[in-house]
């Protein structure tokens, strides 16, 4: 392999509710009671959709209304870029030493998510996670997960083949996406959005406990081993510098 693709939340980030919670304040932000009647389905519909484009997302969950989509996908990425600076975004333990480890083999890294640049390179910074690429649906004309625009991009910008390129994702969106672009490898990660029988069902070759396990998957050296919460297979759940490349328009990380 000489790609790894890597999601975000709940992937190589925690998310122990924190994309929930800025759902919520979305929905809250153009008028939908987060006590009312419709949250718990509204929540079950987020979670199903997780790492959609933003904008997808709460276009769906308004029925269509596109104006106050925009005006609550806005809002729930405001609340994840102040969770990011108020010190509530960590990563997922070994994520960082994952992917040192992978660079350390001469792997290229890249990160995607559904969130704005802006929203992203917050939460990758407050994480911790030094990547060579970072990806989301405005470098590939809004076309995010579980359509392979994103993964094809990557793909390109690391000059390499789908072939040779692992995908990591904790979403069903995120294993359709590899599957569409014919990667070599894609793997399911639990503790994040889906649970491992959905992750198969959805395409993936394999799932793993958490992304920490990745080197070892790929029979390179294991980083320093980190402390791992074992996750049943049936549970749910320095700045960026701008970088051109052929595929996107990624951030690079030192």
């Amino acid at each position: 392999m000489r790609l790894a693709v890597l999601d975000l939340a709940g992937t190589t980030v925690v998310d122990d509710g924190l994309v929930l919670d800025a759902v919520r304040r979305g929905l809250v932000s153009v008028g939908v009671p987060v006590a009312g009647p419709r949250i718990p389905a509204l929540e079950r519909q987020a979670v199903a959709a997780a790492d959609r484009p933003t904008l997808a997302v709460f276009t769906d969950l308004l029925d269509g209304d596109v104006r106050r989509a925009r005006l609550a996908a806005e809002a729930c990425e405001a609340r994840l870029r102040d969770a990011a600076a108020e010190g509530a975004v960590r990563p997922v333990a070994g994520a960082a030493e994952a992917i040192g480890a992978l660079r350390e083999a001469g792997l290229t890294v890249a990160l995607v998510s559904g969130f704005a640049a802006e929203t992203r390179d917050a939460l990758a910074q407050a994480a911790g996670l030094a990547v060579d690429l970072m990806l989301g649906p405005a470098d590939v004309r809004g076309r995010g997960l579980p359509e392979p625009d994103l993964l094809l991009a990557a793909v390109d910008a690391a000059d390499t083949e789908r072939a040779e390129t692992v995908v990591v994702a904790d979403s069903t969106a995120g294993i359709a996406a590899a599957t569409r672009a014919g990667t070599g490898l894609a793997l399911g990660v639990l503790g994040g959005a889906n649970a491992g029988p959905r992750l198969r069902r959805a395409g993936a070759h394999d799932v793993i406990r958490s992304v920490a396990e990745l080197p070892a998957r790929l029979g390179l050296p294991q980083p320093a081993p980190a402390l791992l919460v074992s996750v049943p297979e049936q549970a749910v759940p320095a700045q960026p510098v701008s970088s051109s490349t052929p595929g996107g328009s990624g951030a690079v990380m030192p």
